[in-house]
């Protein structure tokens, strides 16, 4: 899935650099919560919240100016997409 993400970020016009960063922030970030990445896609809608500006865990996100929270946004994006594709 992590590819998968890359290839996406890529095709929507993220520089090369954030397209290997983001997936690399939420492996990590995975890692961190000891979840894998199918479970972070499952609970998403859960996670984000926690990682925002007034989040629980926000003093992690905001160590890197808040990418994480941007990756998994983007990590949103990428699989509200997916759903559509594979819907038709």
């Amino acid at each position: 899935m992590q590819m998968l993400f890359e290839a996406w970020l890529l095709d929507n016009n993220y520089k090369p650099t954030t397209a290997v960063d983001y997936p690399d922030r939420l492996r990590r970030l995975c890692a961190r919560e000891k979840i894998s990445y199918e479970y972070l896609a499952e609970h998403l809608s859960e996670i984000i919240p926690q990682y925002d500006k007034i989040g629980r865990k926000s003093s992690y996100a905001k160590t890197s100016h808040y990418s994480v929270w941007n990756a998994l946004c983007r990590f949103k994006e990428f699989l509200a997409e997916l759903d559509v594709e594979s819907a038709n």
